[in-house]
């Protein structure tokens, strides 16, 4: 926090909590929440207990796992459902998704984490578990599209918390190796994922700017089967029209 003047510590903890449940859809067991948030056991306990009480999360009493419960969900839904950034993006997301028949993915950046405000997929990828709510950056097409075009001294920190874990066999794992390749992406205009966070799924991203400050603010991805297309193939037929689609969301976007 910026200022504690004006602000509740006790509340702002109860946040990171629930902020680390935004991240990702595993589930944590108590050790794991404390360990995470730096905040002792006792203390976690008693938040999350509340939480369960209230609904936001619940506890699977086999796995002792806690996850986001109905509360959060119907919330985190509305959100989504009268959100001016959604009223403004999914007729773009829509007419794109229509006119090229493909999955369409926008994820605006937060923290260290991507979150997903608008989606259409297309019937070659309802298979395919997608990334949902959030996730790290680093392996999806959105994800890297939004880190290439990040300040300097702003990537070169993300990249230093990163801990780089596989998704699939073809997950980049080295610092370095992703290094290079948003450096490629920059050059490109728009990023790639061939089968880097589900096996049969590729993508090509595209990132998203504010007007207001000119800084990079998320992305949109393109998604396709590995057996509609090939990495190649997909990036050849519709990476202009991505590129294109980027530019028209950045435009009505004013965060």
């Amino acid at each position: 926090m910026k200022s504690k003047d004006n602000a509740s510590e006790t509340l702002a903890k109860g946040l990171k909590i629930l902020d680390l449940f935004g991240v990702s859809d595993a589930g944590y067991t108590l050790n794991q929440i404390a360990g995470r948030v730096g905040i002792n056991k006792t203390s976690v306990y008693r938040y999350v207990n509340t939480y369960c009480e209230l609904g936001y999360l619940q506890r699977d009493e086999r796995t002792r796992l806690y996850k986001l419960g109905v509360r959060s969900l119907a919330l985190g839904h509305a959100m989504l459902e009268n959100s001016e950034i959604v009223r403004l993006v999914k007729p773009l997301v829509d007419e794109a998704h229509e006119r090229h028949n493909v999955h369409v993915d926008v994820g605006i950046v937060s923290g260290d984490a991507i979150y997903l405000i608008y989606r259409r997929e297309s019937k070659y990828t309802t298979a395919f578990r997608s990334f949902s709510y959030a996730s790290d950056l680093y392996y999806l097409a959105t994800g890297k599209a939004a880190m290439a075009y990040m300040e300097p001294e702003e990537l070169r920190q993300l990249v230093e918390r990163l801990e780089l874990h596989p998704k699939t066999d073809k997950t980049i794992t080295d610092k370095q190796e992703l290094l290079e390749e948003l450096r490629r992406v920059s050059e490109l205009g728009y990023s790639y994922n061939n089968e880097e966070s589900v096996p049969g799924l590729i993508a090509i991203g595209a990132p998203l700017f504010s007007l207001r400050t000119n800084k990079v603010i998320g992305g949109v991805s393109f998604d396709s089967a590995t057996d509609t297309h090939t990495m190649k193939e997909f990036e050849r037929l519709y990476s202009p029209y991505l590129v294109e689609l980027a530019k028209k969301i950045s435009a009505v976007v004013s965060l």
